[in-house]
């Protein structure tokens, strides 16, 4: 019987995974759930794709993908933040559908507040945790950052805002009071010392606990900050080390299957590493491992020697106005330049839709902010 697979959530991480999928079983079944911005729509590596807008279209158009792609296992993969929402309320759909991991897995990791009883559990080092009660403001040590709880809640919240005093907190407590946001959905940690230069990343596809493929890179240019533009793999083997030990013992304790990728930072004084973020899903860079199988699959992985310089370029004359990104030149300081291998984001010269539909995008978004 052919591999039958839904992806749920098909931006840039769900495509590459979709490829990955179609490269190691050219005769499968791949059908695609995500909202109607998803850029991996696209592609025609997919045989169908499912819009959907809110979660009432998403439990509908799951029903129907099973009933459509007819008996036998149909393996799910969870490709981006709304789909992993969306997912952790109905635990029903871990009966139709064969997950990478149990669904406890999930709605711990997706809940933030819960993955910070975890990591406190297994020893792993985070930012010191504020609470936004307005009894308990006086707590706060500033500067710190904050973030959504949830993505597909209060959009107008931005992925990182750093505030850095008590008067800028004033001011965004009272904007959500205006957009009639809920401040439970929203996380305030304490802000790690330095720029971009001290931000990490560490990804890759795991079997219980144990990467058949990963990578440790620097996240040095950020738009806006939390999306990367530009990434160098790390070349620094001491400090690469001394991430994955930070997060060896959630490995551990999971056993995780699939893609799972953390955001770290160091701080540029204590030069301690925190754990800012976990993604258990393709992250948006995670197609950086083009570079790293050659001809293989994350499935089966045969790595080849080199480093990779990933870059998002239709974002990349956006990300000048972040003040935490570092120059291209400083970036090539800290990693050298010996053995490294361009890649494009999205690019696939078998499956070029998807880069000519982003190119297009990312033009109308540029003449809109300049019209306005």
């Amino acid at each position: 019987m052919l591999e039958k697979f839904l992806i749920l959530g098909i931006p840039d991480g769900g495509l590459f995974l979709a490829r990955q999928l179609r490269r190691q079983w050219s005769e499968c079944t791949i059908y695609a759930v995500g909202q109607k911005r998803d850029i991996g729509q696209y592609s025609n590596i997919i045989d169908h794709f499912y819009g959907v807008e809110n979660e009432d279209d998403f439990t509908k158009v799951l029903m129907l993908a099973h009933k459509e792609l007819g008996e036998g296992e149909i393996k799910a993969y969870c490709c981006s933040n709304p789909m992993l929402e969306w997912i952790v309320k109905h635990q029903d759909l871990f009966d139709l559908f064969t997950f990478d991991n149990p669904f406890l897995f999930y709605q711990v990791i997706m809940d933030k507040k819960k993955a910070l009883v975890l990591c406190k559990q297994c020893g792993i080092r985070q930012p010191i945790d504020y609470s936004l009660s307005k009894d308990k403001l006086n707590e706060i040590t500033y500067p710190v950052v904050t973030k959504p709880l949830k993505k597909m809640v209060d959009n107008p919240i931005r992925k990182c805002t750093y505030i850095t005093s008590e008067k800028q907190m004033g001011n965004f407590l009272d904007w959500l009071d205006e957009i009639h946001a809920d401040v439970s959905n929203v996380v305030c940690q304490q802000a790690i010392n330095g720029d971009n230069r001290w931000e990490y990343g560490y990804g890759g596809y795991f079997h219980e606990g144990k990467p058949l493929i990963d990578i440790c890179f620097h996240q040095f240019r950020q738009h806006p900050q939390g999306l990367c533009t530009y990434i160098r793999e790390m070349t620094n083997s001491a400090l690469a080390y001394e991430i994955r030990e930070l997060v060896a013992p959630l490995l551990r304790e999971t056993k995780v299957n699939g893609f799972i990728e953390f955001d770290i930072k160091q701080d540029s004084d204590s030069k301690l590493l925190y754990l800012l973020d976990i993604n258990p899903r393709p992250w948006r860079s995670s197609d950086m491992l083009t570079v790293k199988l050659g001809n293989s699959t994350i499935f089966a992985p045969r790595p080849i020697n080199c480093y990779v310089e990933w870059l998002y370029p239709w974002k990349a004359f956006f990300s000048k106005k972040n003040p935490l990104n570092v120059s291209r030149k400083q970036c090539k300081q800290v990693t050298g330049t010996d053995n490294f291998c361009k890649f494009v984001s999205v690019t696939d010269p078998n499956d070029p839709n998807p880069t000519r539909q982003q190119k297009r995008k990312i033009i109308q978004t540029f003449l809109k902010s300049i019209w306005k």
